[in-house]
């Protein structure tokens, strides 16, 4: 009888329980609808991120998932890599950083991007601004890792050059000082069939590259297509897409370099 009693006792608590979850979820759905949360990034004011000290590093990492460091097995990523190097060899003050890069974005959304107020408040503010854009907008030119389409690779490059113009010049708009260090492409699949076909592909659009950065101030390009030429499987990711750790260190030291240069020449 005492355990039947007490099984009974269980099983009202247990409704009890499940009554009072079921009106707690019931009372903050409700509160959602008659007040729902004003935090929306759709509906709120655009918040403006605050000053940083002018002492300060401050990088603004921009583009596409080579930026966001997507591939690499500690996280890091080039420009976490270059950032903790350029905090050791300046102890006294703080090296920021906001990586406003996207993984899949292409020149025409990096164009749309560069229109929101809150991304051209960092722009003005930025020391440095990496950049790695246009991979995406050749990728979209091949059915499949072997097959590119040549006449639609040249009408995505064409376009690919009118948004790199258009990139650039906003962000001088907005900082014409700060050196904008913009990456050329690599080709992995380096080590598949026609590898000669979509390495001269890449090298073209390389030259574009080039082209339209040395009409813009303080604009450097940083060729990357060597460091995965030869041996382009040890430095990417099980991807075959994406760098590994050690590709993107290899990205970060010549980054690296060339920032020492800029700054060098700023001191003289």
């Amino acid at each position: 009888m005492h355990k039947q009693k007490w099984m009974s006792v269980m099983i009202q608590i247990t409704a009890l329980l499940s009554f009072l979850i079921l009106a707690a979820g019931f009372v903050l759905s409700i509160q959602d609808i008659l007040s729902p949360p004003t935090t929306n990034a759709l509906t709120k004011k655009e918040e403006i991120p605050p000053p940083i000290k002018k002492e300060n590093g401050f990088i603004v990492g921009l583009g596409d998932s080579l930026t966001r460091g997507i591939g690499d097995e500690k996280g890091l990523g080039y420009i976490g890599i270059v950032r903790a190097q350029l905090q050791k060899k300046t102890p006294n003050s703080t090296i920021q950083f906001t990586n406003l890069a996207i993984n899949g974005q292409t020149s025409s959304e990096l164009v749309d991007q560069l229109k929101q107020h809150h991304v051209q408040h960092l722009i003005k503010q930025a020391r440095w601004i990496p950049i790695t854009i246009g991979g995406n907008d050749l990728r979209v030119s091949a059915k499949d890792i072997q097959k590119i389409d040549l006449k639609l690779a040249e009408r995505n490059r064409i376009r690919f050059e009118k948004n790199l113009e258009q990139i650039l010049a906003t962000i001088r708009t907005h900082n014409p000082q700060a050196p904008v260090f913009l990456f050329s492409l690599y080709n992995p699949y380096g080590d598949l069939a026609d590898k000669e076909l979509t390495s001269s592909v890449v090298l073209e659009w390389n030259e574009t590259l080039q082209a339209v950065g040395q009409k813009y101030p303080n604009v450097v390009i940083v060729p990357i297509f060597d460091l995965f030429q030869l041996q382009p499987s040890k430095y990417l990711s099980s991807d075959h897409l994406h760098p590994n750790h050690e590709g993107y260190q290899r990205m970060a030291m010549r980054l690296l370099q060339v920032i020492e240069d800029t700054s060098k020449g700023r001191e003289q």
